[in-house]
């Protein structure tokens, strides 16, 4: 049995990020939850991946975004009115 049950798709491309320690935190404490409730502990790129994939369904108003929180709050909104 593999040891995660998502395969790692090939053609991957390294982006390497920075972020601060609380979202490291979140990352490592949302890990850590998948396994005491009897699922795996995801790596963080696998988490990264999962967020980027479910926010390329939103349709984000990018239109004049200038700053990093102007787009997260964009992305809040199109999670608010999301549709599937």
């Amino acid at each position: 049995m593999p040891r995660f049950r998502s395969e790692v798709p090939k053609g991957l491309f390294r982006v390497p990020i920075s972020i601060t320690k609380e979202m490291e935190a979140w990352l490592q404490n949302l890990s850590s939850r998948m396994k005491s409730s009897e699922g795996y502990k995801l790596p963080r790129s696998y988490i990264i991946r999962a967020l980027v994939d479910a926010a390329m369904e939103l349709k984000i108003d990018v239109s004049g975004v200038k700053t990093e929180k102007e787009l997260a709050e964009r992305i809040l909104d199109a999670i608010r009115h999301y549709k599937g």
